[in-house]
């Protein structure tokens, strides 16, 4: 065999190796089920089953997980993803001494549970908790003490999920609570034209009295920013469906919206969002002829946090008609840990709104609360639509803002305005 041909069948061959891995090559079970192993260790309660690991090298390497499934019987729920990929920089992850995972793609995830609370309505009692327990889990990994090269570190600037649909079945009351993301896509990075946030939400409530059914569809243009910042522009919200036996539509849009990861006390607690806004305007109309509802809010800034964060609005109004037609300005304090809502009366410039009096309410309070004024109206959220009440509903309403005897105004919520997003509420 001849010099020339030897090193053209090497060539050959080292071609075809890389194109292998390029294109993804299957790891042995072998190598990756003792990390599957001790995963399942942790978590003796739960059937949890990976069936391939494929790893496809190159300056953009990924890892795809498919078929997994895990089962939890004592929770009743179930959850199976068809793929897991994730996106690799080789250069970056070599740079800084730890692998970088920029980009994540979900396809096909299902997540089923059997719950015993009213799933009359969309409630965190009636949500499934293994996909967030999973996100967590992968959360955990990557915040170690001392990450060595194979721990991950999230820099993501692709998020992706496809088919993903998740399902809460009531089988006493005969209560079905279903999701569906028909597109959610997410991408920021140096491509200006490309970064875009995309999402299409279908949600249902199907009980022996309704059939709810609700649309959602949301896009904006993202930016990155520094300390795990994302920036959302001209971020638009459309909201379509059939709600309580109503057909309603509703539209929002914003400047800008500024999302930053953080964590509670100090750095050491549970992570939370904080959210930043500027120029929101929003507005939903039922209509249930012969008579057409509608409402308007707008707030030319705000900050907050979720879950269970401290939030400040700034020259805020609220516009809506029901018996009579209502417009107010007003800046807002809210203190998560109380549930207490201030509200100071603001004048908009250009705006037909009465500044707002000045007063503390409370979230859902209780009908026999001594501390209840009553020489204010009630502010709840019933049959379907805002109302005005003199007396507390006691029940069938999804939200009540009870005013609250308190002479003080100003002064208990004064310290919250300055960090809205302080530590996550106890309740």
């Amino acid at each position: 065999m001849s010099k020339a041909l030897k090193w053209s069948i090497l060539a050959l061959v080292i071609l075809l190796v890389g194109a292998v891995l390029a294109h993804g090559v299957v790891v042995p079970r072998f190598l990756w089920e003792p990390k599957l192993n001790s995963v399942r260790n942790q978590y003796p309660d739960q059937r949890i089953d990976v069936k391939r690991v494929v790893l496809a090298l190159s300056l953009k390497p990924q890892l795809i997980i498919s078929e997994i499934e895990v089962d939890d019987p004592t929770r009743k729920e179930n959850l199976q993803v068809g793929l897991i990929r994730l996106g690799m920089n080789a250069m970056e992850s070599i740079k800084l001494g730890r692998i970088q995972v920029e980009s994540l793609t979900i396809k096909g995830l299902a997540a089923r549970a059997e719950k015993d609370s009213d799933c009359s309505q969309p409630s965190l009692s009636c949500t499934p908790v293994l996909p967030v327990a999973l996100a967590a889990r992968a959360w955990q990994s990557t915040q170690v003490a001392n990450p060595g090269f194979f721990t991950p570190e999230l820099a993501l600037n692709s998020l992706e999920l496809e088919q993903a649909q998740f399902m809460v079945n009531n089988p006493e009351a005969q209560q079905e609570l279903s999701g569906k993301l028909e597109q959610f896509k997410f991408k920021v990075g140096n491509s200006t034209p490309d970064n875009q946030f995309n999402l299409g939400w279908r949600v249902g409530i199907n009980t022996p009295q309704e059939n709810n059914q609700l649309y959602i569809a949301m896009n904006a243009q993202t930016e990155a920013g520094p300390m795990r910042e994302v920036s959302l522009k001209q971020l638009k919200i459309d909201i379509d469906g059939q709600w309580n036996g109503f057909p309603w539509t509703g539209t929002a849009e914003q400047d800008l919206l500024v999302l930053r990861l953080a964590q509670a006390n100090n750095g050491e607690g549970a992570p939370f969002i904080k959210l930043h806004g500027e120029n929101l305007r929003t507005y939903v109309r039922r209509d249930d002829l012969p008579e057409t509802h509608q409402a308007a809010f707008s707030a030319q800034q705000f900050e907050g946090g979720l879950p269970a964060q401290n939030w400040t609005l700034n020259k805020a109004e609220w516009t809506y008609t029901h018996e009579d037609a209502q417009a107010w300005t007003f800046n807002m304090n809210y203190m998560a840990s109380e549930g207490l809502l201030e509200l100071q009366p603001e004048t908009i410039k250009g705006s037909e709104g009465i500044p707002a009096e000045a007063q503390v309410r409370e979230l859902n309070c209780n009908a026999d609360e001594a501390a209840i004024r009553e020489d204010k109206p009630y502010w709840a959220w019933q049959e379907g639509w805002f109302r005005v009440l003199n007396q507390h509903p006691h029940e069938n309403s999804g939200l009540v803002l009870c005013p609250v005897q308190q002479p003080s105004v100003g002064a208990g919520l004064a310290a919250t305005a300055e960090s809205p997003t302080a530590e996550p509420a106890d309740k």
